[in-house]
């Protein structure tokens, strides 16, 4: 046992004198008598094992949204025998061939932030003396990202000063910026209802997910994540993905939606998740069609529309209206119950 133990030491300190030492074997080769590695981390004391250590997710609320946002980057010296005695530059560079792979990997599309909205990028890195890390820093203007919008940033270390190494398994790192409210998510659609007033054959759907996309800090819009993501060719009134609320069409044995109709739930700014109002995303009413949307009029089902702290569940009530059908409960053309279960926050 002994002879084995000194063969992988002396495997160590032969790894220590190549320029990029492979750090793989679940410790930190900063460990290693006299060895001096520079790594990235989410982490101002440097990076741990796990592969979750590369990835940092960056959330902000849209009110929060700034023409300078600051998303900062800790460069770690690791080093057995303290800091060094004068300044270390490190030079990082982009890696959008990560995020290309990252994207292949889990089915995502997230890309590098728009040239456009770079504010400032400096890709050297000075960690000082007598410190154990220094900080990248890039400006970003975030004021025009929406919460569908996929923006990442991956960066790698490109250069560092002899004697010191890069880390071979801890040189790289993504972050994520996320515009998100609390409600946004993955839900659901369970065990509600609905009654189309004009045309009886329109029934509830009955299984299917929707999303909950931020707006703003307390406004969601309401979509079948379905439709919307496995249609690309279908097109909404906008000429976007299609936004819309699925419902099973009886006569035609098909599911359907509303043409210029899908919900937003604004929530009570205050917080505590009462859903105070229902509207329609294409207009109020749309131009086309005249249809609008209004939380329920009667007081048990409006006091039921609430979002749930505990289980992020959501019910909502409401009704749609139609510039050339008035003759259901209080005018409407149909009314909706929406029982949503949550599922997971969105990617």
């Amino acid at each position: 046992m002994k002879k084995h133990i000194n063969l992988i030491y002396i495997s160590l300190l032969a790894v220590t004198m190549q320029s990029c030492l492979k750090d793989k074997f679940g410790i930190s080769v900063s460990d290693v008598p006299a060895t001096k590695i520079v790594e990235l981390a989410p982490l101002d004391d440097g990076a741990t094992t796990s592969i979750n250590s590369r990835m940092k997710t960056i959330s902000r609320l849209p009110s929060t949204l700034s023409a300078t946002d600051t998303m900062t980057i800790p460069v770690y010296l690791g080093s057995t025998t303290g800091p060094l005695d004068h300044d270390v530059t490190v030079t990082l560079a982009r890696d959008t061939a990560a995020i290309a792979k990252y994207n292949l990997a889990q089915g995502t599309n997230w890309s590098f932030f728009p040239e456009n909205t770079i504010v400032s990028e400096n890709l050297k890195v000075t960690i000082p003396a007598g410190k154990n890390v220094g900080y990248f820093k890039l400006v970003v203007n975030t004021l025009k990202v929406l919460s569908d919008d996929k923006y990442m940033i991956a960066y790698n270390i490109a250069e560092v000063p002899k004697p010191l190494s890069i880390s071979a398994d801890r040189f790289y790192v993504y972050y994520k910026m996320v515009v998100r409210n609390k409600y946004d998510g993955f839900y659901s659609l369970r065990s509600g209802g609905m009654t189309d007033y004009q045309v009886p054959d329109n029934v509830f759907i009955g299984s299917t997910t929707v999303e909950l996309v931020t707006i703003d800090d307390s406004t969601c819009l309401m979509r079948d994540a379905y439709v919307y993501h496995d249609y690309p060719n279908s097109k909404d009134p906008n000429n976007q993905p299609v936004n819309g609320h699925l419902l099973w069409s009886k006569s035609g044995n098909a599911w359907s939606w509303y043409g210029y109709f899908c919900p937003v739930l604004h929530f009570n700014p205050n917080g505590n998740g009462q859903i105070t109002r229902v509207t329609n995303y294409f207009g109020q009413p749309d131009p086309v069609r005249g249809r609008s949307a209004a939380l329920s009029p009667d007081p048990t089902e409006a006091a039921n529309s609430a979002w749930d702290p505990v289980t992020r569940n959501v019910k909502a009530y409401y009704l749609m209206y139609d510039g050339s059908f008035t003759g259901g409960w209080k005018g409407s053309k149909v009314w909706f119950y929406d029982n949503l279960t949550f599922v997971s926050d969105r990617p």
